[in-house]
């Protein structure tokens, strides 16, 4: 196996278990790419991994998909990008087809409800590790804790529902304006 068939073979196999793992979004999927990404095979730093989520989140498409063609190609060119987005989406395929292969002989969705029920705290669990890791990445200083804290609480707490986009921009700004 030369040198760059054993990377593929590496890049398969992590994105084949964060695919696996991604279940319930783009949040819980990002710990799972930062695990295997940042952790277990040092492809990228933790403020590269923050880089890829805030650039995967402003291009269309899922963040684990849009990570896995960034990282894909950045440690193995274009073969590395096809085959990490091929990988990542493997495990979605798979589980839909038998979901609907069930779905066809079931007579009742209760127990893909049942399922999805079971899955939510396990995708809690996944989306809190995710917010916990990257704020240890980009949060530096109490000025942007402070920042996170105030857009948090304003997308929570608010009567009138603040765009996402409008806090980032407005605490982007004020983030220039200090620095």
């Amino acid at each position: 196996m030369t040198g760059l068939d054993h990377i593929l073979a590496e890049l398969f196999g992590a994105f084949v278990r964060i695919g696996f793992g991604a279940f319930g979004g783009g949040m819980p999927a990002i710990q799972l790419l930062s695990h295997e990404v940042v952790e277990v095979h040092r492809w990228l730093s933790p403020a590269e991994m923050a880089e890829v989520v805030a650039l995967a989140e402003m291009t269309p498409g899922p963040i684990a998909v849009n990570a896995a063609t960034f990282t894909g190609y950045r440690v193995a060119g274009i073969a590395g990008a096809a085959l990490a987005t091929f990988s990542v989406l493997l495990p979605a395929i798979f589980f839909l087809s038998v979901f609907l292969v069930l779905r066809r002989f079931s007579r009742s969705d209760r127990w893909a409800r049942k399922l999805a029920s079971a899955l939510q705290p396990g995708i809690l669990a996944l989306i809190a590790a995710a917010v916990w890791s990257l704020g240890k990445a980009v949060i530096h200083g109490w000025i942007f804790g402070l920042f996170a804290a105030a857009s948090f609480f304003s997308l929570l707490l608010s009567k009138e529902k603040v765009h996402p986009a409008l806090l980032i921009l407005l605490f982007g700004l004020l983030g220039l304006a200090i620095s």
